[in-house]
């Protein structure tokens, strides 16, 4: 296919829909095959319409990130070689109910998506031309060290904890529309691998396993360019898959001993030790030796998010009852008092609804730890099997109405929307999210990101489409 050929469909070879197919009919053979035949299913149903090229992909990583931890209970049982539902006789129905809730919640988000004016490499290119790339970087180093900054401040100012992480995206705007425009004119290449590998080892520096986040937005500006899929790139992301897989499993070996360096014991989410100590640290912990299988199991049971759900259908309504819709006006009455109207507000603990409703003893925020039920529980304790796909469809409808705004109006220059949604919608895109969180980060993301675009974008745009 030309490059200038403007395509709403990514095309497959010959090969790759052989080796697509395949994976069809061998999914049937496995143990819980069936599960893994409907997963793989609305894989290919929802990116297929939904991955269009040259358009915003967050949502495509969205999905395929919920998808992936919705089956990882599936291959969990497989690992085990075990029935799906040998921890609960729910977890069948769990799995199938999360995949039929996301695909509600996608459909607003497909509808919009075709809303989006779709273009061909040569327009896309020539948005391109219209901004500085070196200026891109510019702003993208200083908000490197304005969120340095912020990392400290977040958690001190407990009214404005939200808006300064909302605040601390833009940087990662300014990455995303920098990553374009290095592939679109093919400079400061060695800018952008110096930038990634930064970002990378400094994630390590972090409590909440900071490192994947240059990796999702590197997937989604490389995801941006597929047009075609032939074999070649199939073998390449197995290649690039099993390599995340085993940084996965390693990872979780050492995680847990390495966050009880970073915080020296203290039961807080918060670094008490030096970057070099940190690092040191974790090359020792790299080393140690441990059973590959038994962190593996570890991988996929910490991945997946079903085995909540299950539990709570275990629970609701034979032990405690629907709640008709008083979780969620629980949820949303919390997000919408700010903390400097109601000083005497709770903090959130999520650890205390996923013990009440799983019935499991899980330990909170003052052992330095946090449990989600999953907001698709939230969804479920209130509204049961089908009630719960009304809200996640109007969750839906608020995703694709706020991508599609922004994506089309915060710029004459798409590309730069669309790296703007990109950086919008990512802390969105866990399955675990606890309702209350995900409430709370869409609506703080939203305003934070509306204000910006009336007050600051003007003059950003207009630095940046000022030539060298």
């Amino acid at each position: 296919m030309k490059k200038n050929t403007i395509t709403n469909k990514i095309q497959f070879d010959v090969w790759s829909i052989f080796l697509l197919l395949s994976l069809f009919v061998l999914q049937l053979f496995f143990l819980n095959g069936f599960y893994l035949f409907v997963g793989l299913s609305l894989l290919v149903l929802v990116v297929y319409h939904l991955q269009i090229p040259y358009k915003p992909t967050i949502f495509s990583l969205l999905f395929i990130y919920h998808l992936f931890q919705i089956m990882s209970g599936v291959w969990l049982s497989n690992f085990l070689n075990k029935d799906i539902n040998y921890r609960s006789e729910f977890l069948g129905d769990a799995t199938l109910y999360s995949y039929l809730g996301l695909l509600m919640m996608m459909l607003p988000v497909l509808y919009f998506q075709k809303r989006i004016p779709s273009f061909d490499f040569k327009k896309i290119k020539n948005y391109s031309e219209k901004i500085s790339i070196q200026r891109t970087f510019e702003l993208y180093v200083v908000m490197f060290f304005i969120v340095n900054l912020l990392d400290v401040l977040a958690f001190r100012f407990s009214g404005l904890t939200q808006i300064i992480v909302s605040i601390k995206n833009f940087k990662w705007f300014f990455f995303t529309l920098f990553g374009l425009q290095v592939i679109l004119k093919r400079k400061m290449i060695e800018h952008f691998v110096i930038v990634f590998f930064l970002e990378f080892a400094l994630g390590f520096f972090s409590y909440f396993s900071d490192f994947k986040i240059v990796f999702f937005y590197s997937i989604l500006i490389a995801l941006f360019f597929l047009v075609r899929i032939n074999i070649k790139q199939i073998i390449f992301c197995v290649i690039l898959g099993i390599g995340l897989f085993y940084l996965g499993v390693k990872w979780t070996a050492v995680k847990g001993e390495y966050r009880s360096f970073l915080n020296q014991g203290s039961k807080s989410q918060e670094i008490v030790v030096d970057k070099n100590a940190a690092f040191n640290k974790l090359l020792e912990l790299s080393d140690n030796q441990s059973d590959f299988n038994v962190s593996a199991a570890q991988f996929f049971d910490r991945v997946q998010y079903t085995y909540h759900l299950a539990k709570t259908m275990e629970r609701v309504p034979s032990v405690i009852p629907y709640q008709q819709g008083s979780n969620w006006a629980t949820i949303i009455g919390y997000v919408l008092t700010p903390r400097f109207i109601n000083p005497d507000k709770e903090v959130n603990q999520p650890s205390a609804k996923a013990t009440k409703y799983t019935g499991i003893a899980y330990l909170g925020i003052q052992s330095g730890v946090s449990f989600s039920l999953g907001y698709f529980a939230d969804c479920y304790i209130d509204f049961g099997y089908w009630g719960m796909l009304l809200p996640l469809l109007i969750l839906g409808l608020i995703y694709g109405k706020s991508y599609h705004y922004f994506a089309t109006q915060s710029t004459p220059n798409y590309l730069i929307n669309f790296a703007f949604v990109t950086s919008l919608f990512m802390e969105l895109i866990p399955f675990e999210s606890d309702g209350t969180y995900l409430a709370g980060r869409l609506l703080s993301n939203l305003l934070t990101f509306y204000l910006f675009k009336v007050f600051l974008f003007p003059s950003v745009y207009n630095y940046l489409v000022k030539k060298n």
